[in-house]
């Protein structure tokens, strides 16, 4: 069995997520444990909640952490090992950079996140089930709200943030404030930032879109493109509903052209609607991204959409489901596979997961 004293995850020392009115060191599903509510971006990251997450880690408990859910812990508990992707580490292994923010954090002097998420606009072009039960677009009066965040966020931590990760919630070529801002990105403001990841539905990633921001094109290295099917009729009706196959595909191709991305995540929530799908979107991106792609196969979340009744519904990999055996077939068919990784591991066989 793993120890999981051995290992350390180096997310809550260079992480920091900033909502609306909540703040996180990582994804929510992933952990449990909030920083305070409507707290500024330093005072969030300078939390004793934050400590305290930080403090799990190093001593190995990562009780905050939610191993069902993070793909990353989950192999290392499944499995006893990392696999081949970031973010944990064995203790012997760990990067010059983590090493450097751990001692900042045990001296009390950790006092920015190398990576900011702005996560504080919802703004999306389309209505996805698994996300949302209504379109959320924002209004002048949001927009402007928007704007001055981000401005607050280069006042604190411009000096010190070396990647912007644009967003988890919403769309950045949807979000009038991040599309500015990406439109009018000033180097000047954020001197020691080297990327910019970008995490889009993919719809609006077109060449005049791209030709619009020419200043952020050599920090655009990866990118995350949530598409959740591997057909046009899924993909229209049951996933992404107000979204245009044809026009994905044609952006995923030109975005496959772009020279500075060298590695793109495309994402896949599993549930019920397109679970026998799953190998036909894998061959899908590989075919179209190759030795670039890293595909996620993710579970469904519960994001408070949901009732517990139709949660269930969508959880195919719940033993109880009733086509979770067909669930099974097609999960294998598919995983393990090149350039692919999941949080279903358990379910697969041999039970040695790729990640």
């Amino acid at each position: 069995m793993v120890n999981k004293k051995d290992y350390i995850c180096g997310i809550p020392f260079g992480n920091l997520e900033i909502r609306d009115s909540k703040r996180f060191l990582c994804c929510d599903g992933w952990l449990k444990n909030y920083l305070p509510d409507n707290s500024t971006p330093f005072d969030a990251w300078n939390s004793t909640e934050a400590t305290e997450i930080r403090e799990s880690v190093l001593d190995g408990s990562f009780k905050y952490c939610d191993s069902t859910i993070c793909p990353y812990l989950h192999q290392l508990e499944k499995f006893g090992d990392v696999g081949r992707v970031e973010p944990i580490y064995h203790k012997n292994n760990i990067p010059p950079v983590l090493k450097e923010l751990i001692e900042k954090h045990k001296i009390g002097k950790l006092n920015s996140p190398r990576t900011i998420q702005f996560s504080f606009d919802k703004s999306c072009n389309l209505k996805c089930p698994s996300c949302r039960v209504e379109l959320i677009m924002a209004d002048s009066k949001k927009i402007k709200l928007v704007k001055q965040n981000i401005e607050d966020i280069q006042n604190t931590f411009g000096n010190d943030v070396t990647m912007l990760y644009i967003t988890g919630t919403g769309d950045p070529f949807v979000s009038v404030g991040f599309r500015d801002f990406l439109r009018n990105f000033d180097k000047t403001k954020w001197q020691s930032l080297e990327k910019i990841h970008l995490h889009t539905n993919a719809t609006r990633w077109n060449k005049k879109m791209w030709d619009s921001m020419k200043s952020i094109h050599p920090y655009v290295q990866t990118c995350e493109i949530s598409i959740d099917a591997g057909t046009k009729e899924t993909y229209e009706t049951k996933t992404r509903l107000g979204g245009n196959w044809d026009v994905l595909i044609d952006n995923l191709k030109f975005i496959s052209t772009i020279p500075s991305i060298k590695s793109v995540k495309p994402s896949f929530v599993v549930q019920t609607h397109n679970y026998k799908e799953m190998k036909q979107f894998y061959d899908l991106m590989y075919s179209i991204f190759g030795n670039k792609v890293s595909v996620f196969f993710g579970k469904i979340t519960n994001w408070g959409h949901f009732t517990e009744d139709e949660y269930k519904k969508h959880q195919v990999w719940n033993p109880d489901h009733k086509e979770h055996s067909e669930f099974l077939v097609e999960l294998n068919r598919t995983l393990p596979a090149k350039n692919a990784f999941t949080n279903l591991q358990e379910f697969i066989e041999p039970h040695k997961a790729i990640i």
